[in-house]
């Protein structure tokens, strides 16, 4: 007897989105459950603490909150779902990787091919968080990217849950080794000035997420 594991509240809530999303473009709802079951496993592996099905939910919910100035809601809904799908930390071309799998997943489900290649170039662009030739709406990517860096302007007990999650992704380092990388990716942010690329983040997530940094640089020393 097969028994299978049961759905908590957060991925239902999740695969409804992906149905409705996938919905759109496929008539193939066994396609659609294989594809989505394929992003809940990799998001639920045991080594991943915090890019796992709550980031995704966040993202999600940060794309419904700001759903009015997205030109196009889907390519940054489909960006969301597969912009982790690969995470290997002891690999630097995870982002690459998953855009391929989000490539070949999206063409299985009948996305037409502009959209794919603008999800292809979303996902490509949260390695280095920098805008990209070819983006049709760089306003939807700049959204996008601020939604992935969003958790820096959280507050304080959300920011401090986040670190201690990361540092167990990476727990393969010692701690030498981690918070040099560590240290050298915060002090990128606050020379990034702005940290975020949108009016409204800035507006509503910079001071706090330049107070977080700064504090966590203060305790790596």
């Amino acid at each position: 007897m097969v028994i299978e594991k049961a759905s908590s509240p957060k991925s239902d809530k999740i695969r409804h989105v992906w149905e409705q999303l996938t919905g759109k473009y496929c008539n193939d709802p066994a396609l659609i459950s294989r594809l989505y079951n394929e992003i809940e496993r990799k998001y639920t592996s045991t080594r991943r603490y915090y890019h796992n099905l709550q980031h995704i939910q966040a993202l999600l919910e940060l794309c419904e909150r700001y759903a009015d100035p997205l030109k196009d809601r889907d390519v940054v809904a489909f960006a969301v779902f597969y912009h982790d799908i690969i995470y290997n930390v002891l690999r630097k071309d995870n982002e690459p990787r998953s855009a391929q799998l989000a490539v070949k997943r999206l063409q299985a489900l009948h996305v037409p091919q502009e959209k794919i290649a603008q999800v292809k170039l979303y996902i490509e662009a949260t390695q280095t968080h920098a805008l990209t030739a070819g983006v049709t709406h760089t306003a939807d990517l700049q959204l996008f990217l601020d939604f992935d860096m969003s958790i820096l302007g959280a507050n304080r007990e959300a920011y401090e849950a986040y670190t201690r999650q990361v540092r167990k992704e990476y727990r393969i380092y010692p701690d030498k080794l981690y918070y040099a990388g560590r240290k050298q990716f915060l002090q990128h942010c606050l020379l990034s000035a702005p940290i975020f690329q949108t009016p409204v983040f800035r507006a509503n997530y910079e001071v706090i997420a330049k107070e977080n940094i700064q504090r966590e640089l203060h305790g790596i020393g």
